[in-house]
């Protein structure tokens, strides 16, 4: 049987976030993004997985490594009770790019402001808050930890029970989300998230998609690998 192993890797996103006006510290700018699969039908989640899911993005003045954040973060979970993910992030917001640090498991948001002060202790200056008062549309990149194992030859899942199909051409986003609209559009269930992004494995950079769909069989996952064949065999 497969086991997990670790790779790095890179996820490219659009999704729409709002400003966050609590739990923060004073004047700093923090956005939410509370529905982050925004092609996977909400209602058909329960509330428990929905907050599981939710993403803090702490805007940061400059841009931080990733492995600044990393060091920092081992720090912090050393005295929290439950544990953060946290990955650099690169946002595109009012025309401009931004920095931040990535939170995911933050199960409480009473405990965002103390998360805060530990980075503020470990060097981290962040941003001034920035007037945003209607939700906006984020295209993001992530640079991120996985823990996946092949499931069958070119596909993968992670612990959390994502799934990554491999493929042999580099998407630029724009492209990548019109293909999707003509994949979606070719199968019997249209009802998943999907993002492109790559691994760094095997010495080399594979793309990828990944595909968020709770309980997703493996029927699906062929069709959707071949709907995005035929799109790349058609523009490449």
């Amino acid at each position: 049987m497969a086991k997990y192993f670790e790779v790095t890797g890179n996820i490219n996103k659009e999704e729409i976030v709002e400003a966050l006006n609590e739990y923060k510290l004073k004047n700093t700018f923090v956005i939410i993004d509370d529905k982050p699969y925004p092609g996977y039908h909400y209602h058909k989640l329960d509330a428990r997985l929905v907050e599981q899911n939710t993403i803090v993005f702490l805007i940061t003045r400059k841009r931080e490594t990733w492995a600044s954040i990393i060091r920092a973060t081992e720090k912090i979970n050393m005295f929290l009770d439950d544990q953060i993910d946290a990955s650099f992030a690169n946002l595109s917001l009012f025309n401009v790019s931004h920095y931040a640090i990535r939170i995911k498991g933050l199960k409480k948001m009473n405990d965002l402001e103390t998360v805060q002060k530990a980075y503020q202790d470990e060097g981290f200056v962040f941003m001034k808050n920035k007037r945003m008062s209607q939700p906006k549309t984020v295209f993001f990149k992530i640079k991120r930890f996985f823990d996946i194992k092949e499931i069958e030859k070119g596909i993968y899942k992670d612990k959390e029970g994502m799934r990554y199909i491999l493929i042999d051409k580099k998407i630029e986003w724009e492209m990548f989300r019109k293909m999707t609209m003509s994949v979606k559009r070719n199968l019997s269930d249209s009802n998943f998230d999907v993002v492109n992004g790559a691994f760094y494995m095997n010495h080399t950079l594979v793309d990828i998609i990944r595909i968020f769909k709770p309980n997703c069989k493996d029927e699906l996952l062929h069709e959707i690998r071949a709907e995005y064949k035929t799109q790349i065999n058609k523009y490449f």
